[in-house]
């Protein structure tokens, strides 16, 4: 027992300092690996992005392309909102005279069909006295007269309760075509007239025609002459050429070895011109007529 002590003594001391001398180099080993740490920048394991910012600019961007996108739709239906409300304001261009080809009673509505100029036909809703009055007006030319007037909106004759305003012939005006006829000769005639003269001293009547071919500068023009006797025998010529000079103005027409002049004073009072008018007939160097004291007359 004795000796055992001594041995456990020493074995205890040996252990104690290899437990001392462990400890003394770990912490050795800790105070470098702390000096080395230290002595290291230090770095972070986590990324650094921008993403936030990009992020942040590109919804930006999308939301100010979308609010631009918004802004054209909405301008362009507005465009397109305004021009089919021009469109349906526009008032429709309706059939104001035509030729009433047929005329047939509805259940709504007398119908008839007019066709225009171009022969085009136009189907148009009108009042039942039209239809009453069929044989007045068809195959005739009229003059038609439109009034919004309540019309039934039913599927048959019979009352329903349910009507519509439209727009339908209620007056037709047939148009006398010898009328119109001769108001456009009429008319023809006088504007033919306003542009000739005529001249008669009871043995020779003349009719100067197209005046206005004239330009004014002398030689120039196309004028006609219809030159009768008191036997009612006629001369018509055209071509003629005017010139004026010394207060006169000369119209001459040439007819083969013939020529015809007729000399009329610079006047405005066309009544003393044509009394101071002259006409002159010759053939070659001959002359063969020379006649005066003409005035004017009304137009055949």
């Amino acid at each position: 027992m004795k000796k055992l002590i001594p041995i456990l003594s020493i074995i205890f001391c040996c252990t104690w300092l290899v437990s001392c001398g462990n400890s003394s180099a770990d912490a050795d080993k800790e105070t470098k690996i702390d000096a080395v740490s230290q002595s290291q920048p230090q770095t972070t394991t986590q990324p650094v992005t921008n993403s936030e910012p990009e992020d942040k600019e590109t919804e930006e961007s999308e939301s100010a392309n979308s609010e631009n996108q918004e802004e054209e739709t909405q301008l362009a239906n507005n465009t397109t909102t305004r021009e089919n409300n021009k469109s349906k304001n526009k008032p429709v261009k309706q059939l104001q005279v035509g030729t009433v080809t047929e005329l047939v009673n509805g259940d709504l509505l007398c119908y008839a069909t007019l066709v225009d100029d171009k022969g085009t036909p136009h189907n148009v809703g009108a009042s039942f006295e039209i239809c009453a009055d069929s044989a007045k007006y068809l195959n005739k030319k009229v003059r038609v007269s439109y009034e919004i007037a309540s019309v039934n909106d039913c599927e048959s004759a019979e009352p329903c309760g349910k009507t519509r305003k439209e727009s339908i012939i209620t007056k037709m005006d047939v148009i006398d075509e010898k009328s119109s006829e001769k108001s456009s000769t009429d008319s023809q005639n006088q504007a033919k007239n306003s542009d000739s003269q005529t001249l008669s001293n009871g043995e020779w009547t003349i009719t100067i025609g197209n005046s206005d071919s004239w330009t004014g500068v002398n030689g120039t023009g196309n004028l006609s002459y219809k030159g009768c006797d008191a036997k009612g025998k006629c001369l018509n010529l055209t071509g003629g050429k005017v010139v004026c000079r010394d207060g006169k103005c000369l119209t001459g027409w040439a007819n083969g070895d013939y020529t015809y002049v007729l000399e009329q004073p610079m006047s405005e009072d066309s009544n003393n011109s044509s009394e101071e008018t002259t006409l002159t007939v010759r053939k070659g160097d001959n002359e063969i007529l020379k006649a005066t004291g003409f005035k004017s007359v009304p137009a055949n």
